[in-house]
């Protein structure tokens, strides 16, 4: 053990200390359960190599590009609008999540003019493209105004 970690006095074995004791034993028994200290082991024992690979992968960097940018245009917005897109970004995860789940992609067939018209009378179809116009005419002119700035 190093200096570090020693104790110069003994430790008080009080009874919060031992309720604290008890509580880490069943952390430590539900991480080894989980597997979560197994995969702990692998990360302490091979960071070097794991901080190589990730510091080394395109992907990664590029992932990392796409989020700082991100980040960037979110801290643009007033207070209000962060809220509203946090709560809006729930929703349609969610919606969205929902309908990629309900349709099997090789199940859908090509639609043509009169197919699109006709899915026009549906009231979903209906609902789903007002939000994509309402989304694409906002988009439409907040890059207008970026054009002008």
């Amino acid at each position: 053990m190093t200096q570090a970690l020693m104790r110069e006095e003994p430790l008080n074995f009080d009874e919060e200390s031992m309720k604290a004791l008890e509580t880490l034993m069943e952390v430590a028994v539900y991480l080894k359960e989980s597997g979560i200290l197994d995969l702990l082991r692998i990360v302490a024992e091979r960071s070097s190599e794991l901080l190589a690979l990730i510091g080394n992968d395109p992907a990664i960097h590029r992932a990392s590009a796409l989020a700082d940018g991100a980040t960037r245009g979110i801290t643009r917005l007033k207070p209000e609008e962060m809220v509203a897109a946090k709560q809006n970004i729930e929703k349609l995860t969610e919606c969205t999540l929902r309908s990629i789940a309900a349709v099997d992609p090789a199940e859908a067939k090509p639609v043509g003019l009169l197919g699109m018209l006709g899915a026009l009378r549906d009231r979903d179809v209906q609902r789903g493209l007002g939000l994509l116009l309402a989304i694409a005419k906002n988009l439409g002119a907040c890059t207008a105004a970026k054009k002008q700035a």
